[in-house]
């Protein structure tokens, strides 16, 4: 095989030059057209040109175990929710056998294991527990169940998945120095069982509750912190401490952002461990990457599974060692035993059809992932340090610091939604009118706890609104709204697609569109339509506008921004509606004036 290096015949290109290169393309609108920028300020750009002097990425773990195994390797989790025992041991030997690689038991409360664990073997899978509270008699329980039934310490896989700070933060038990001392005994418990981890680190309370990827990422440094602190000065060593320390993240489904957060986060967990002269290897952070909560929607629940997809490959090359898809319909009431099935199946065919497992990191060498990974990387690091001056991770919880920050930005990303900055198929677009819902929607509360919330909180708060109704007095209650648009020209077509949209937020439907060809015929058109909304859409403002704006029971608007909308207010214009229009307020008082009664 030749060794002649073809690309060398090739003239190396600068970034100015694809620069030059882009702007040319575009005719005229500069290349800073093309920037955006994320929730937290990074600017992504629409060309990356080579590695800066430091390298920001690294290698996802290798599987190093068996030679015959691809190069890359995952555990793929299936949860169990044990209520009865036996129930609970069919269903995680059936997940077992269909794919899933390990097992999450999720206890009421203290249960005898014989029974839940009976059949499975433990050499050969991941089995993980989580309780309602930090449990120190449930762990010796389990200590006591491997050495009855022979398990070695080296065989013995899996996490004992409870945070006691994330409980606190939760309101769901107490803080005190007594949990440290459960931590520091669970540790010498299981110092022999190196693939055992008995210390969880959660940052999914956060994601879930609205915080943005920085202020994630340091909330979760500012945990590790103080818990590392803690348990140091209890006699432990940092090194035992960062050894049985398991960490989980919830990913949302901007793919690249959140894979470059798994990376960023490893990278600043090694950095605190540098702090304890502690020399950490990257593949020591053992992260399980789960499916977020907050980016699904009730609203055309089936488009979930697309974002599960894109959250567990997040999950995947971001490096996480176990994944945890959760079922796509978990935003019903009732869920199905086929979605946790096709949740489970994700991750196979993540692993069969697109061969993640073959390659270890399919990101390495990718410029734009590496500006990721740094960006994340420091402003991470930069807040964690803001918060530490502002005190410990109890004092910023306490004074409500922690709380208020993840209050703006849900606020931030719950508006995006309605503006549309962020597009959730179903939900802010393309919406499925029509379709049955069950919406429950969790509002926030003045209060240091913080709470799970989805991302579209207030689009579903609107929705609700005119749900309620149609459940009440059917589907003939629901309001509709006439686009007329004049003409067939594309910024008519377009102001008609963005109305669709708008007015679909709020659950008001479209009943018809009219292509107006004459516009002389406006008037008739107008005066018999049946509908509760009338919307214009046109290019050019036609002359005799104004004088089409009242109707017997239609609210007439205009899409589009237009100086002249006070005037036509006067005229009997009800408003116009563009993309600055504070959707969440403009649309509850139009619900209001359609009849529309509150939830």
């Amino acid at each position: 095989m030749s060794k002649e290096n073809h690309f060398e015949a090739f003239e190396k290109q600068s970034l100015a030059d694809w620069k030059s290169l882009i702007e040319k393309d575009l005719k005229g609108s500069s290349y800073d057209s093309l920037i955006n920028t994320t929730t937290e300020g990074i600017k992504i750009e629409p060309v990356y040109h080579g590695h800066p002097d430091e390298l920001q990425n690294f290698f996802n773990p290798q599987q190093t175990e068996n030679e015959a195994l691809p190069a890359r390797h995952w555990v793929n989790n299936a949860i169990i929710k044990v209520d009865d025992p036996k129930k609970a041991n069919k269903d995680a030997l059936d997940a077992l056998n269909n794919g899933a690689d390990g097992i999450i038991f999720q206890l009421p409360t203290k249960i005898a294991l014989e029974e839940l664990l009976k059949g499975i073997e433990l050499a050969f899978c991941h089995v993980s527990f989580i309780t309602p509270s930090y449990d120190l008699s449930f762990l010796k329980d389990l200590k006591e169940y491997t050495k009855k039934h022979g398990v070695s310490n080296d065989t013995l896989r899996g996490n004992y998945l409870v945070d006691a700070y994330e409980l606190r933060d939760k309101g769901i038990a107490d803080w005190n120095s007594e949990t440290i001392n459960l931590y520091k005994q669970a540790i010498t418990l299981f110092e022999e069982n190196p693939h055992f981890r008995p210390i969880h680190i959660s940052t999914q309370l956060y994601h879930n509750a609205g915080a943005n990827r920085v202020n994630e990422l340091a909330f979760g440094l500012s945990k590790l912190a103080e818990l590392i602190d803690q348990l140091t000065e209890a006699g432990l060593s940092p090194a035992s401490v960062f050894q049985q320390l398991s960490y989980s993240a919830a990913l949302g489904s901007e793919l690249y952002l959140e894979l470059a957060k798994v990376k960023a986060f490893k990278k600043n967990v090694l950095k605190i461990a540098s702090a304890y002269e502690l020399k950490l290897e990257a593949d020591a952070i053992y992260i399980l990457g789960a499916t977020c909560k907050r980016s699904k929607s009730p609203l055309d629940f089936h488009v979930n599974l697309l974002r599960n997809t894109t959250e567990g490959m997040a999950a995947i090359l971001g490096g996480c060692q176990e994944i945890i898809i959760h079922p796509h319909d978990e935003v019903k009431p009732e869920q199905k035993s086929t979605f946790k099935r096709i949740a489970l199946n994700i991750s196979n065919i993540l692993k069969e059809e697109t061969h993640l497992d073959k390659v270890v990191d399919p990101t390495y060498g990718s410029y734009y992932v590496d500006s990721l990974v740094g960006e994340y990387t420091q402003r991470a690091w930069d807040a964690f340090l803001a918060l530490e001056e502002k005190g410990t991770y109890e004092t910023i919880f306490e004074k409500g610091i922690l709380a208020e920050m993840i209050r703006l930005d849900d606020e931030n990303s719950s508006d995006a939604v309605l503006s549309r900055k962020s597009v959730y198929i179903g939900a802010n677009m393309f919406q499925n009118i029509g379709e049955k819902l069950e919406l429950s929607v969790t509002e926030p509360i003045n209060s240091n706890i913080l709470e799970e919330r989805r991302v579209g909180w207030k689009l579903e708060n609107l929705r609700k609104r005119t749900e309620d109704q149609v459940n009440e007095q059917g589907e003939e209650s629901r309001p509709t709204a006439t686009i007329i648009c004049f003409g067939t020209d594309p910024i008519a077509k377009a102001k008609a697609d963005f109305t669709y949209s708008f007015l679909g937020m709020a659950g008001i439907k479209v009943a018809d569109q009219i292509i107006l060809k004459d516009a002389n015929a406006l008037h008739t058109i107008v005066k018999e339509l049946d509908s509760s909304l009338i919307v214009y859409c046109f290019k050019d403002t036609p002359d005799h506008i104004a004088a089409d704006f009242e109707h017997a029971t239609a609210k007439v608007c205009i899409a589009g921004q237009y100086e002249e909308e006070a005037t036509w207010k006067e005229r009997g214009l009800y408003a116009c509606i563009h993309r600055k229009v504070e959707a969440y307020s403009f649309l509850h008082q139009l619900l209001s004036d359609l009849n529309i009664a509150q939830s």
